[in-house]
């Protein structure tokens, strides 16, 4: 069971949640979910006739959402307590326990909710659910060390090791990154290392090579897995039938006309880790 956490530091090109972006909250809506009944403008004036509002007018009042049969209109976030999450998660614990599943935060960036995870992580352990935090590492080493004795299991991204590179491609440096995985691999914490593969961004030999070396001299390979994930197209959908209100704009998708790695090359980026003794897994379209 995955919790999506909302705000992160990065912006990453190819962000697969966008809705996740923003700390605050948002209404979005799903064009291709729209079944242009106009409920949504008997309750909003503002709208116009293709259903439409610009982010400067809207006040997240949410009478659109509430009127809306299709949900093509949603608030992008709910509030909840530590409670109710235990709650929520308890009630499909005989499923983790014959799965071998648990718990994941994720996002956004669950970490820049760490108050919150240092509260939910510890009525989860006590309910013996496993837990596990998906996160960037672009936090403080503070926000990670607090939740550290509660948390079993660490999906951590590298997306790129060079740093120019890496501030072009999410809009942040990756030193801070580099520095908390160092720190959680002297920790003894169980990561597992996942990089996401852009064409041409992120998937070449050489940045497989870099990433290998790093694991092997500065973490001295004291990591599960690698797990190194294909492109895939399906955040092109949320920018093209997504409109996002409030602090921020999406824009459009830059990374349309890419396509997604071939399973041999994927393959044959996944021996550059074998070569190194580092234990690899490459999902398979």
């Amino acid at each position: 069971m995955t919790f999506f956490l909302k705000g992160c530091p990065l912006r990453c090109l190819w962000c697969q949640n966008p809705e996740s972006q923003s700390i605050g909250q948002i209404i979005t809506f799903t064009r291709l979910k729209c079944i242009c009944c106009g409920q949504c403008r008997t309750v909003c004036s503002k709208l116009d006739e293709h259903f439409m509002l610009s982010r400067e007018d809207c006040t997240l009042c949410g009478s659109c959402v509430q009127v809306c049969p299709a949900h093509a209109r949603e608030f992008g976030h709910k509030i909840y307590s530590p409670e109710e999450v235990v709650q929520i998660a308890a009630a499909e614990k005989i499923f983790f326990d014959n799965s071998g599943g648990g718990v994941t935060f994720s996002g956004g960036e669950c970490l820049l909710h760490s108050a919150f995870l240092s509260e939910c992580l510890p009525l989860l352990k006590k309910k013996g659910i496993h837990t596990c935090l998906d996160t960037c590492g672009a936090v403080g080493w503070d926000s990670i060390e607090q939740i550290l004795p509660y948390t079993d299991l660490f999906l951590y991204d590298i997306k790129k090791m060079d740093p120019v590179k890496h501030m072009e491609y999410t809009g942040a440096g990756n030193a801070q990154i580099l520095a908390n995985l160092k720190k959680l691999c002297e920790a003894g914490a169980d990561v597992i290392i996942r990089i996401p593969l852009i064409p041409g961004m992120t998937d070449t030999p050489e940045d497989m090579e870099q990433t290998a070396l790093f694991i092997k001299e500065e973490l001295r390979g004291q990591i599960r897995r690698v797990e190194l994930l294909p492109y895939n197209k399906l955040a092109g959908s949320k920018y093209g039938n997504k409109t996002i209100w409030t602090d921020y704009s999406l824009g459009d998708y830059q990374l349309a006309d890419m396509e997604p790695q071939t399973n041999e090359y994927i393959a044959s980026l996944g021996r550059i880790f074998q070569e190194k003794e580092i234990a690899v897994f490459a999902e398979k379209l």
